[in-house]
C-alpha cells in the first residue's frame, strides 16, 4: 500500500508485540510440530480449539417440516443457517445438512474461549453450499442484437437496499480514502457494477460496454441507470432454458457486529458474493474485525472481490479500536476471486497454512495495489506457511504489505503468478521478517521482490523461471514514513537460495548484510504440476553454507543435516537429475 495514511497503524503494532507474551498464559498457546521460530527467536505458538459442545442446533433446508419456528433438533430442524446463527451461544454447535442455502449467515454472538467456541459445521459427508445469489425465474427477453438477452432488475430482489448491480466496484467515497489509487478514479473496471452473473454454474465475464457483448459470448453488461441486465450467453443458449443466477448480497458468511471471537467455520462451500473492491475489505467469508476465528476445510469461490477477510477491514472506522487477529485459516480452497483470495489488514498473531488458492486476482487491477492470492497488511508475529498458490492472474502469490514485524513466510508453493512485483512481495517493512524455504516457479515478474524495506531475511528458497530477477531488492521507492521512521533500505540477508532461469539472479543497488551462497550456475530444473514433481540438479559446485538462525528444518519439515547445510529448501543439492515430489495433490488446471 503506497500511502502515509498507514502511519497510525504502526501504533497498534507495539500493543501486538507486548500483548503476545501475556497471551500465551491466558490462551494456553501450543507449539507447532516441528517448532517454528520467528525472526526475533521467539517460538511461534498458536491456540487450539476444543470442539466439544453443550448443544447442537440442526439445520436441514430439505427436510420435510423444516422451519425456523422449530426447536432445531435433529427430528425438527431449522430451515436456515442464519436462524441458528441468531440462537447459538458459547459452547454451541450448528450442524448443517446437505443442500443449497441462499442466505447471508450473520452470527449474532461469538464464543468466549477456545473451549467454548461457537461452531458452524457441514454435517459429516454433506455438501453444503451457501450462496449470495438468486436464481432468475423471471422471463428473459431478446435484446435486439443477435444472441443478446435482457432482464429488468427489480429492487425487491436485493436485501437492505444493497444492489450490487447499482454500485460500482469502487465508489467515489472509497476513492477518497485511498490517496495512492487516484489515477484509477473514473476508470474501468473500477466504475463497473460489482454484481456477478452465472449460467449453469459458469461465471460470465463482465463487458465494458454494450457493444463489447458482440465480441465474446459468455459476457454481460449492466445499464446501471435503467437497471437492465444484458447477457450474451455461452453456447448461444436461450437463458430461459438455463439456470441463471445473479448476486444479491455483499457477503455470504459475516456477522454485522464487529469484534466477535472464537467462531469456528468448517466444511462449507461459500460463493457468489457481490462485494466491493477494497477498502474496506469485505470478504465473502468475513471475520468482521473479529478475533480467534478458526476457518478450515471450506471452499470459497466465484466472488467479485475478496474471498476471506481476517483483519481490521479499514484503518479509520469511527469505532473504538478492536484488536482483531489471532486467527487460524487452514486447509481451505479459494478460487476465482476477482481481487484477492485471503486479505487482512493488521494481521496479528495469526496462522495461515495449507490453503489451496487457484485462479485468483481475475481483474487486471494490480496497479490499484490491493490484489494478490494472499495479501496481508501489517503482519505481526504471523506465520504464512505451506500454502499452494497457482495461476494468480494479475498479482503475486503472497504480498506482505506495510510495517510487517517479526513474521514468517515459509514452505509455500507459488506457481504461475503474473505480477508487476513478485511471486512473494514484502513492502515497507523496517523490522526483520523471514521469507524462507518457498518454491516459486514461472513468475511473470520477480521471484521475490521488496521495496522500501530493510533488514529482511530471504533464504533457502527455490526460485525458477522468472521473467524478472530471481530476487529483486529494489530498495527505496517512496518517501513514506513507517511508524514515524524514514525509510532506509538495504541491510538484507539473502543467502542460500537456488535461482534458475531468472533474468538475473539478484538485482540490487543497496549494501546488504549478506548475499552469499546463492546458487544459479549449473542449475537445471523442470517442474510437472500434474504430478507436483520437481526434477533438478545443481552440478558439481556445492558451497558450504552457514546456518541461518531459526531455520532448523527443510521444506518437508525434516531436520537439516547438522554436518552441513546446502542451499535451497530441500536439504540437499543433487549432482545428477533427481526427482522431488513437492506435494501429493495437484491442483485442477485452469
Amino acid at each position: 500500500m503506497r500511502t502515509s495514511i498507514f502511519h497510525t497503524v504502526w501504533v497498534v503494532l507495539a500493543v501486538g508485540l507486548a500483548g503476545a507474551r501475556g497471551a500465551e498464559a491466558v490462551e494456553g498457546l501450543h507449539s507447532l510440530d516441528p517448532k517454528v521460530f520467528l525472526p526475533d527467536g521467539r517460538e511461534f505458538k498458536t491456540w487450539r480449539a476444543r470442539l466439544e459442545f453443550s448443544r447442537t442446533w440442526w439445520v436441514d433446508c430439505a427436510a420435510t417440516g423444516a422451519s425456523d419456528d422449530n426447536p432445531g433438533t435433529k427430528a425438527r430442524p431449522l430451515k436456515t443457517i442464519n436462524r441458528a446463527a441468531q440462537l447459538a451461544e458459547a459452547g454451541h454447535r450448528v450442524l448443517v445438512a446437505a443442500g443449497v442455502y441462499r442466505e447471508w449467515v450473520r452470527p449474532k454472538r461469538g464464543g468466549t474461549s477456545p473451549d467454548k467456541m461457537i461452531s458452524y459445521q457441514a454435517a459429516p459427508g454433506a455438501k453444503v453450499v451457501i450462496k449470495g445469489s438468486r436464481i432468475v425465474t423471471e422471463k428473459w427477453k431478446s435484446g435486439g442484437a443477435e444472441g443478446v438477452w435482457t432482464l429488468a432488475l427489480q429492487a425487491k430482489w436485493f436485501e437492505n437496499n444493497y444492489n450490487p448491480f447499482a454500485l460500482p466496484n469502487v465508489t467515489p467515497k472509497q476513492f477518497d480514502m485511498m490517496s495512492w489509487a487516484q489515477r484509477w478514479r473514473g476508470k474501468k473496471p473500477y466504475t463497473l457494477p460489482r454484481g456477478l452473473v452465472f449460467q449453469d454454474a459458469r461465471r460470465l465475464a463482465r463487458a465494458n460496454t454494450l457493444d463489447d457483448l458482440a465480441k465474446r459470448p459468455g459476457t454481460y453488461w449492466v445499464n446501471v441507470k435503467d437497471q437492465v441486465l444484458h447477457v450474451r450467453p455461452l453456447d448461444k443458449k436461450d437463458p430461459n432454458t438455463a439456470t441463471m443466477e445473479i448476486t444479491v448480497q455483499r457477503c455470504v458468511f459475516a456477522p454485522e457486529k464487529t469484534g466477535l471471537g472464537y467462531i469456528h467455520v468448517a466444511g462449507f462451500t461459500i460463493e457468489h458474493a457481490g462485494n466491493p473492491f477494497p477498502f474496506p475489505q469485505y470478504g465473502a467469508l468475513s471475520t468482521w474485525r473479529g478475533h480467534h476465528w478458526l476457518i478450515e476445510r471450506n471452499t470459497v469461490r466465484s466472488v467479485n472481490s475478496v474471498g476471506v477477510d481476517i483483519g481490521d477491514q479499514y484503518w479509520a472506522f469511527d469505532q473504538p479500536k478492536i484488536r482483531a487477529g489471532r486467527h487460524i485459516v487452514r486447509n481451505n480452497t479459494i478460487t476465482d476471486c476477482g481481487v484477492c483470495g485471503i486479505q487482512g489488514l493488521s494481521c496479528r498473531d495469526s496462522l495461515i497454512e495449507n490453503n489451496l488458492l487457484v485462479g485468483n486476482a481475475i481483474y487486471d487491477v494490480e496497479g490499484y495495489y490491493e490484489t494478490a492470492a494472499i495479501k496481508t497488511h501489517n503482519n505481526t508475529n504471523t506465520l504464512i506457511r505451506g500454502n499452494r498458490i497457482f495461476d494468480t492472474l494479475h498479482g503475486g502469490g503472497i504480498w506482505m504489505d506495510f510495517a510487517n514485524v517479526n513474521s514468517r513466510c515459509s514452505r509455500n508453493i507459488i506457481v504461475n503468478s503474473s505480477t508487476i512485483h513478485g511471486g512473494i512481495f514484502i513492502e515497507a517493512s523496517l523490522r526483520p521478517n523471514m521469507i524462507d524455504r518457498n518454491f516459486i516457479w514461472n513468475t511473470r515478474g520477480a521471484g521475490i521482490y521488496e521495496h522500501d524495506s530493510r533488514d529482511q531475511i530471504i533464504c533457502h528458497n527455490f526460485i525458477g523461471k522468472s521473467t524478472g530477477p530471481g530476487i529483486r531488492l529494489r530498495g527505496k521507492v517512496t518517501n513514506r514514513n513507517v511508524g514515524g521512521e524514514k525509510i532506509v533500505s538495504g541491510n538484507h540477508t539473502a543467502v542460500n537460495n537456488i535461482l534458475y532461469k531468472a533474468k538475473i539472479p539478484i538485482e540490487t543497488k543497496d549494501k546488504h548484510a549478506d548475499l552469499s551462497n546463492n546458487v544459479s550456475e549449473g542449475v537445471v530444473a523442470e517442474f510437472d504440476r500434474k504430478t507436483m514433481t520437481l526434477k533438478w540438479s545443481a552440478g558439481a559446485k556445492r558451497p558450504r553454507c552457514r546456518t541461518v538462525k531459526n531455520i532448523t528444518h527443510d521444506f518437508f519439515a525434516k531436520p537439516f543435516d547438522p554436518r552441513g547445510i546446502a542451499p535451497g529448501p530441500f536439504g540437499a543439492m543433487p549432482k545428477s537429475p533427481t526427482k522431488v515430489k513437492l506435494h501429493d495433490d495437484a491442483p485442477t488446471e485452469k
